[in-house]
């Protein structure tokens, strides 16, 4: 080596940037090889590479991110001994592209600058100078690089789309404890999940404890008009082809309109948005979504934004936790009438205490319709409720022949007035599920409802479809959102039935044909009115049958 090869291996040791332009090389799929001219942001983003050990970039797709990743992985093994690298992809396919990035930049670099391939494979290049680089797909061998004795550099790509990103980390942790750095990349995909939480974290300056040493993520956002080819009209151009939330995810770097949400981002944005007509606050802007009047009850769990109105009736749908302490019990008080929240709880209470809440906030809200989700620790709930003499509770039509003898014994029909093939609480099942959150997803984009708690609305963004089945994402919670899908649903049919005049009735019940066959309704359970002469039913052999409990 010459002295002034010498002085340019120096440089580009020192300077990757320098490096790149004089020396990279890209193969583009249509211009073949080609020098890497870095874009501004390019370098801006290199830099912080040398800055920061640990980088976390939000990026729009097709910005070169993960090209110079491999450069910078390239530039790292080749100028300094003994380095591990690992780069994780999402697919064997993006984790092999990745290395063949990594494989032209050295290949290409001139002969007095290279460490020579000593092994190379199609997931695994080792250089003479005992740096190795080394990819793989999740699902493959991700976790065993993770658990290797020590990297130099983890490079995750596409963060956001690995499931299985909480147990990789945890992994990795050790590995980089001794002074690894790591670079985390992704376009958004919804909220909730491992990327999403350490971006958050990161604009925040939250800290992480790796070993015996203290870490932060560097936030980095990388949003598509950084690239000069990209201007206004192109992205009106693609949000046209590709649609918004297509667009969101994989250009504008919004966590929110990115996910596969059960409620669409804008329309639970519109109650946040939007003014009331109601008398406006002070500032002038009342919207939907706001703070309570009173936070209440001895957790201060019980959040209010209207008192009874005794002029009006209530409805209280409430959800009931498994009883682990894992998640929260959770119900809502909606006002049939104008479809309203009006009060809200959330909160881990056993069941005797929680019992009685809801029992007290009812009696406050005008003996309010009382519907209880009666599977687990929810028949306890209802079955205390019932002790306490309350009428006015939701009942499902079944089979009782599926009903464990026990259970069914405990039922008190004749004080209640309600069939005898009916059991109390809202049952949750294959097929009320779906209907109760299809009914909730059409009043909520509609606006049908009025909504004001923010709690609801931050458990409504991590209820996702996953797998076509919607739920809450991992480590997150949907008791407020069931709660109020069942009583959502329940005011839009049994109550709505129920709120039909007698003569509308009577005049439904003569063209009637009455069968056996079992099937799933609400009831209320408050009717005491003993004259049923006028609502009998001829069902054959001089046999009658009542038929008040349908109003």
């Amino acid at each position: 080596m010459t002295e002034e090869e010498l002085k340019e291996y120096i440089r580009c040791r020192k300077d990757p940037i320098y490096f790149f332009k004089t020396y990279g090389r890209v193969r583009h799929p249509k211009k073949g090889l080609m020098p890497f001219d870095l874009y501004d942001f390019q370098e801006d983003t290199l830099n912080e590479f040398l800055d920061k050990s640990y980088n976390v970039i939000l990026k729009a797709r097709q910005l070169g991110i993960s090209t110079l990743c491999a450069a910078y992985a390239a530039w790292m093994a080749n100028f300094f001994k003994d380095k591990e690298i690992f780069i994780l992809a999402t697919k064997r396919d993006t984790a092999t592209n990745l290395v063949d990035k990594v494989r032209v930049f050295l290949e290409e670099v001139p002969p007095f600058l290279k460490s020579n391939l000593l092994v190379d494979n199609r997931q695994s290049i080792e250089l003479e100078n005992g740096s190795k680089i080394k990819a793989g797909a999740t699902g493959s061998n991700s976790k065993d690089a993770a658990r290797s004795e020590a990297l130099s550099l983890l490079i995750i790509d596409e963060a956001a789309f690995i499931k299985a990103m909480d147990t990789i980390w945890v992994a990795a942790q050790p590995t980089l404890a001794t002074g690894g750095d790591c670079i985390v990349l992704s376009s958004p995909n919804g909220i909730g999940n491992w990327f999403h939480k350490q971006y958050i974290e990161a604009e925040a300056g939250t800290t992480e404890k790796v070993g015996n040493a203290t870490i932060s993520f560097n936030p980095i956002k990388l949003p598509w008009n950084l690239h000069p080819d990209r201007d206004a009209e192109w992205g009106r151009l693609e949000k046209r082809k590709i649609g918004e939330q297509a667009f969101a995810q994989e250009h504008d770097c919004d966590f929110l309109q990115s996910g596969n949400n059960v409620v669409s981002v804008k329309a639970l944005q519109w109650y946040e948005e939007h003014p009331t007509e109601e008398e406006p606050a002070d500032d002038g802007f009342r919207p939907f979504v706001r703070e309570p009047e009173e936070k209440t009850w001895v957790d201060k769990g019980l959040w209010i934004w209207k008192y009874p109105d005794y002029t009006k009736e209530y409805l209280i749908s409430a959800d009931v936790s498994r009883g682990d302490g894992k998640d929260y019990s959770a119900f809502h008080v909606i006002d049939i009438e104008n479809y309203e929240q009006v009060a809200e709880y959330k909160g881990k209470v056993n069941t005797d205490a929680y019992s009685h809440l809801i029992h007290n906030t009812a009696v406050q809200y005008n003996n309010a319709y009382i519907v209880v989700e009666n599977a687990s620790m929810g028949h306890h709930v209802v079955m205390k409720i019932l002790e306490m003499e309350y009428k006015n509770m939701y009942w499902t039509i079944k089979d009782l022949t599926k009903i464990h003898e026990s259970n069914a014994n405990q039922l008190q029909y004749d004080i209640y007035n309600v069939p005898k093939n009916a059991v109390p609480g809202f049952t949750m099942s294959m097929k009320s599920r779906p209907a109760c959150i299809a009914r909730m997803e059409e009043d909520l984009r509609t606006h049908d409802f009025t909504l004001h708690s923010k709690r609801t609305i931050a458990e409504l963004e991590t209820f996702v479809f996953h797998n076509g089945k919607p739920e809450a994402l991992s480590s997150y919670n949907d008791d407020l959102v069931m709660s109020l899908s069942m009583g959502m649903y329940v005011r839009n049919t049994t109550l709505k039935f129920n709120s039909q005049n007698e003569e509308v009735t009577k005049e439904m019940l003569s063209g009637l044909n009455f069968n056996n066959t079992p099937f799933e309704y609400g009831v209320h359970g408050s009717q005491n009115n003993n004259n049923d002469s006028e609502f009998t039913f001829d069902v054959g052999n001089g046999q009658k049958e009542s038929m008040r409990w349908l109003i």
